[in-house]
């Protein structure tokens, strides 16, 4: 009580005129000039780093501002994208507070794009000053303008944890909002919710782990600073350890300085490390540094300044929360807060109830001497400097057409489509009925529970109708009572599936939070049928916590259309479920880090509809391109990208004949050098594998008759490598009649160089490595592939010497009029090759792109396909990793370490490849998880024609383009 009393008291002394008595801990003085408020560098242009010219402007335009243009400066009114007729109250109004008063920025709200793109140049033009124009995108432009991308919320891309998407995501929000002319994004949230009942924070924050959020936070920030654009991590001190809304009340945080140190104080520091440059102040009530009870931390001295500016150095922008939030105006009037808010140390008053009153209030704070003229000209002086950073006064105009141009791009959607697919995390599934296999039930009942106080009207039945064409549906709300779920509880007694999608999420100032009672009572109904059901929160994922006993249960963080469209997928088993929780789960076992993983791990091939996320003009352009300047005759071209086909396109025709037939995406090509990798290195790395064949042990140990003519101390290794020593190759068909002439040549050959000297390509080496592995397995390269690789992976059409029946399948390659005298299709072009019988370590493999794409996929995921473990991970992981400084090669594979191979210059440095003289090459980067198979017959009608070389780099780089989210 005594409590309660002293806290009204020292509100009364805050809101009135007189003196106001403190102890002498508190920083919180209300008549005295402020001191002491800079932080540890009090340069205003330190966190923006300006030449010297831009600071000497900034310098001169502050010296000719009056007090009341720079306490304007401080002030950013709201502003509602809405259509405005030029008579109107509304667009005077803002007319008024940018042309007469000056201010420094504005926020931007609910809205139109169209409307905000026009009234954005309006009130530019009316600024002598460019206005610095704000909005909080903290999940895309989508949450605040109708017909703009919504992506996942926060805890959404925590549970996805791929950093790579977030980054992208903060790139693509700025390069949207910038499009729009909005320069400042007051996100990412850096909040721990590590409260299952925070009301407002909840799914918009990444995790309640510091680290999880840190992570993502600064690959957001990275990508939105990529772009330009201001970001603003919020709400500091840390938001998420109440159970109150700041829209609603002031909330009270009990945490320790020891808890906020090692928690919540963490994403915060880290951002600022990282270059942040704008912090957004919290209404929050602190005890831990602000000893006076009803204090916000926006309005605390010991927060803003001593905490942010000096402890953590922070020397950016410091934004106030919205000044017209209940847990500042019920204790505060607005003139006031302005005026505390400046003394604490923020930069920038956000949504003031009365604009103009928080203008004159601050002019009036220095007038009278409460603030002096210096505090202020040093935040003016910060803004300004931020303006001058973001170069709005370069394009404070908007181009309508660039407008059209960047926004809603199909790759933007993708992206956001993306993060929901990785996000969803199935939390329990007791009968294992996910994945649910929709030819199985003929009568499913779609029962949606709502928290909202109206049965509401979400796409989710509708979505679930194109694959349950049966589907009946109910939707309940906050304000249904126990009579209106019978007819519902009718259906599920009838249905032999029921999915139960719970909309349940936080919003501001709302005062229903997690669901009802009675909604409760009927999914403990629902669950007494023992019937196929899943429960899928499609928001609050805690609302577990209150009907526990429910057998099935998924997360997708929130309820964007995207998230809605993942939900459905998952459930139905057309994408992998591989989310995690980001939170822990009161009075339940499920702590933060669970989740059900669901992988096929099986290649897939997605239809034109999903395609179209990606842009493959480029892609077609230069095919149809190289076919017109006779690079090749034709060829196929298929790329996979995060475990499925995306393109996969046939081109040309067999010859350059009238006559010949069009070319197929299942056409069969002679692999040429593609052969060692995909045959004779992956039998080493399986025999690698098993301990059968050791890479440092001497060929000569496997091969006696081999070791001869200073050979003796070669390697495997030195095989795989290219560095034995041996010749490039040999023109054996000139000199040998038959394999065993070939391989007894290649056994007593002599070096052309010292062992390990030097890289030379050897295709000798690869022979004499085929004789190793038929040596050691004890069976033909050709029988231990097609039993250990191709029919495990339903490499059908993956073989060597194509057997009569799929010759016509087979793509000609060279008009042969110098030893064979004929057009070789079906039989190897490699004439070693086909003195060794077809089947040789070099060479002699034929396949089609769509056999390629599995064995692309497999080595993606680490050697496993489907159930089969085929290469163990280390082993994948180390034989296509650059060996040595001496070439780019892997063990067997090539590797990508340089810009101008034929991988081109977009592929990471994380990839790995091979090409082959016909025409063919593959091409893996698992940094992007992409493949790039690419067939073509190039040496038709001869091996003359060497424009594949300046092709190949060019079609890579349009892939990673086409791929891209940009």
């Amino acid at each position: 009580m005594i409590q309660s009393c002293l806290k009204i008291l020292f509100i009364f002394l805050i809101l009135s005129s007189g003196s106001f008595c403190q102890s002498e801990s508190s920083d919180f003085e209300l008549n005295k000039k402020t001191e002491n408020f800079f932080p540890q560098n009090p340069d205003p242009y330190v966190a923006f780093k300006l030449s010297t010219k831009e600071i000497a402007l900034i310098e001169k335009t502050v010296g000719k501002m009056s007090l009341m243009d720079k306490s304007a400066q401080l002030v950013f009114p709201w502003v509602q994208a809405d259509f405005m007729n030029e008579d109107s109250k509304q667009f005077r109004r803002l007319v008024h507070l940018v042309k007469d008063l000056k201010v420094g920025g504005l926020i931007f709200f609910e809205g139109d794009i169209l409307n905000q793109v026009f009234l954005t140049n309006k009130l530019q033009e009316l600024s002598d000053i460019p206005l610095l124009v704000a909005s909080d995108f903290e999940r895309g432009l989508g949450m605040r303008l109708k017909e703009a991308i919504e992506f996942p919320y926060n805890m959404a891309v925590a549970a996805a944890n791929d950093t790579n998407l977030t980054y992208w995501m903060g790139r693509i929000v700025a390069q949207e909002a910038k499009s729009i002319g909005v320069y400042q994004n007051y996100a990412p949230m850096v909040d721990l919710n590590d409260n299952a009942n925070n009301p407002i924070i909840n799914i918009r924050a990444f995790s309640e782990d510091k680290n999880l959020t840190t992570n993502h936070a600064l690959a957001f920030i990275k990508g939105s600073k990529d772009e330009n654009v201001l970001t603003t991590v919020k709400h500091f001190p840390g938001h998420g350890a109440t159970n109150v809304d700041s829209h609603k009340d002031l909330p009270f945080l009990n945490h320790t300085k020891k808890e906020f140190e090692e928690d919540d104080l963490v994403p915060f520091q880290k951002a600022i490390n990282a270059g942040v440059k704008s912090v957004m102040i919290g209404h929050l009530e602190v005890p831990a540094y602000e000893p006076i009870a009803g204090i916000p931390a926006t309005l605390s001295k010991n927060i803003v300044t001593k905490l942010l500016k000096k402890q953590f150095g922070f020397t950016g922008l410091v934004v106030t929360d919205a000044m017209n939030m209940k847990g500042l105006t019920k204790n505060f009037d607005n003139g006031r807060a302005t005026v505390l808010a400046i003394k604490a140390g923020n930069d920038c008053i956000l949504f003031p109830p009365n604009e103009e009153e928080s203008i004159k209030a601050i002019y009036k704070a220095v007038e009278n001497g409460e603030i002096g003229e210096e505090r202020i000209d040093y935040s003016v002086k910060k803004i300004l400097a931020a303006k001058t950073w973001l170069k709005i006064d370069k394009s404070k105009i908007i181009n309508p057409d660039e407008v059209t141009r960047i926004l809603n791009k199909k790759s933007h959607l993708r992206l956001a489509q993306d993060i929901a697919d990785k996000s969803i995390t199935l939390v329990k599934d007791e009968n294992k009925i996910i994945p649910v296999l929709p030819s199985r039930y003929v009568n499913p009942v779609c029962i949606v529970l709502s928290d909202q106080y109206y049965s509401p009207q979400y796409s989710f039945p509708e979505l679930t109708r194109e694959i349950f064409p049966g589907l009946t549906d109910f939707a309940f709300g906050r304000s249904n009572d126990e009579e209106d779920f019978n007819d519902a509880l009718i259906s599920a007694k009838k249905a032999d599936l029921i999915l139960v999608p719970i909309f349940s999420k936080v919003r501001a100032a709302s005062n229903s939070f997690g669901l009802p009672e009675n909604q409760i009572k009927f999914i403990s109904k629902l669950n007494k049928l023992n019937k196929p059901i899943v429960f899928m929160s499609l928001g609050n994922p805690y609302i577990l916590s209150e009907m526990q006993e429910v057998p099935t249960y998924l997360c997708s963080y929130g309820d964007p259309l995207v998230s809605q469209k993942a939900m459905i997928k998952a459930i139905v088993g057309k994408i992998n479920i591989t989310g995690k929780l980001p939170i822990s789960i009161p009075n339940t076992s499920y702590k933060i880090g669970d989740g059900l993983q669901l992988k096929s791990n099986v290649l897939i091939s997605i239809n034109k509809e999903e395609e179209s996320g990606y842009n493959f003009d480029e892609l077609d352009s230069l095919m149809k391109t190289a076919l017109k300047d006779s690079v090749f005759p034709g060829g196929v071209l298929c790329v996979g990208h995060n475990g499925k086909i995306i393109y996969k396109e046939a081109f040309g025709k067999f010859t350059y004949d009238s006559s010949s037939g069009k070319m197929t995406t299942d056409a069969i090509f002679d692999l040429a050098s593609v052969s060692k990798v995909i045959g004779t290195t992956t039998a080493a790395m399986i025999l690698f594998d098993e301990g059968k064949l050791q890479l440092d042990k001497k060929v000569a140990d496997y091969l006696p008759q081999f070791g001869n003519n200073g050979k003796e101390t070669i390697t495997v290794r030195n095989l795989l490598l290219h560095n034995s020593g041996l010749p490039e190759w040999k023109p054996f068909y000139k000199t040998c009649k038959n394999a065993d002439e070939v391989i007894h040549s290649i056994m007593n050959t002599e070096l052309s160089y010292p062992i390990g000297s030097k890289y030379l390509y050897s295709d000798l080496g690869m022979i004499t490595l085929q004789k190793i592995i038929e040596k050691v397995s004890g069976t033909t390269l050709d029988t231990f592939l097609k039993e250990r690789v191709f029919n495990p992976l339903q490499m059908k059409n993956t073989l060597y010497n194509p057997p009569v029946e799929l010759i016509n399948r087979c793509v000609p390659t060279e008009i042969d009029n110098y030893w064979r005298m004929t057009t070789l299709q079906g039989k190897v072009h490699d004439e070693t090759a086909y003195l060794l019988g077809g089947v040789a370590g070099h060479a002699g493999l034929f396949s089609t792109a769509g056999d390629l794409a599995i064995f692309l996929q497999m080595m993606l995921q680490k050697g496993k396909y489907d159930t089969l473990q085929i290469i163990i991970p280390s082993t994948e992981n180390s034989w296509t990793t650059k060996q040595t400084d001496q070439s780019s090669r892997g063990l067997g594979w090539d590797t990508k370490s340089s810009p101008g191979t034929s991988a081109g210059n977009l592929f990471s440095l994380n990839s790995f490849g091979h090409t082959g003289f016909t025409g063919t090459s593959v091409w893996v980067d698992k940094e992007k998880d992409l493949f790039v198979v690419l067939l073509t017959n190039r040496v038709y009608p001869t091996r003359n024609n060497l424009r594949i070389s300046k092709f190949r780099p060019k079609i890579h780089d349009a892939v990673v383009r086409a791929i891209s989210y940009n």
